[in-house]
């Protein structure tokens, strides 16, 4: 019996261990041109549409779209210049990437790739600040690089990444308001930390990270002028919404939610 317990009271401590080096960031900056924003949280996907809806209806778009465990994010702005927006998720691979040429075809552009639970989620819009885009899937860091490279001398820039389920994910565009990028991998929090305050040094944003394979992605990019910016780090997502708020009361906008750990 004492056995029984110690091994149902280990079960019940799973969950707060496997979350115990988790943390959340949310990547902020002025003059993005957004003028309003809100973040709506969910348990979740189907749970987000209501509110997203609504959102619309009021003249806001999806900026971002964050999967962490237990959690769906939305972050819903103004000030974009987007005209039409809308998004469609499937669970395997191969039906997602149809759908996505489907809607190339139709002449819209992909903004944002995100998976959570099974579900590869994709944002669709029309007039936005990126625009001819193209997706990319391989298996490894290796031919991620490649993609990259291979684009960016074709002329396109990367717009997001994401990894899960065995894949990367690369979007590219034609058009963005990016005149220059830089990646980097990083192993921990701390590695990821010095390679933000290098690129700052150099000049560049934080353009959006992604958490995967046991690592982070940061992609970095120069606009004509460097934009004030900061990141707000926090273990529980509740201090991260206090946080974020205050900063929207001083100007500041989410240029990427992100998850990860360390």
């Amino acid at each position: 019996m004492k056995i029984l317990h110690y091994v149902l009271a280990l079960l019940l401590l799973l969950p707060s261990l496997a979350m115990a080096d988790f943390f959340w960031v949310a990547v902020l900056a002025k003059e993005s041109g957004m003028t309003k924003q809100t973040m709506v949280p969910k348990v979740k996907l189907y749970q987000l549409r209501p509110d997203i809806k609504k959102a619309w209806k009021e003249g806001y778009v999806i900026t971002d779209l964050s999967h962490s465990p237990r959690r769906w994010t939305a972050v819903l702005s103004k000030g974009t210049g987007v005209s039409k927006q809308f998004y469609v998720h499937r669970r395997v691979m191969s039906e997602f990437q149809d759908v996505v040429k489907h809607y190339h075809r139709k002449g819209y552009d992909l903004k944002n790739v995100e998976n959570g639970v099974g579900e590869w989620l994709a944002v669709f819009e029309h007039g936005g600040d990126v625009q001819g885009t193209e997706l990319v899937v391989v298996r490894s860091e290796a031919q991620l690089k490649k993609e990259i490279k291979k684009h960016q001398e074709q002329g396109s820039s990367l717009v997001d990444v994401e990894v899960a389920e065995g894949y990367w994910t690369a979007v590219f565009a034609k058009k963005t308001a990016c005149k220059e990028q830089s990646y980097a991998f990083v192993e921990n929090k701390k590695a990821l930390e010095e390679s933000i305050r290098k690129h700052w040094k150099e000049g560049y944003n934080i353009q959006s990270l992604e958490f995967g394979n046991n690592q982070w992605f940061a992609l970095f990019c120069k606009h004509d002028t460097f934009r004030k910016e900061t990141y707000v780090i926090s273990e529980k997502n509740s201090l991260l919404q206090k946080q974020v708020q205050e900063y929207w009361k001083k100007g500041y906008h989410i240029i990427d939610l992100a998850e990860g750990r360390q």
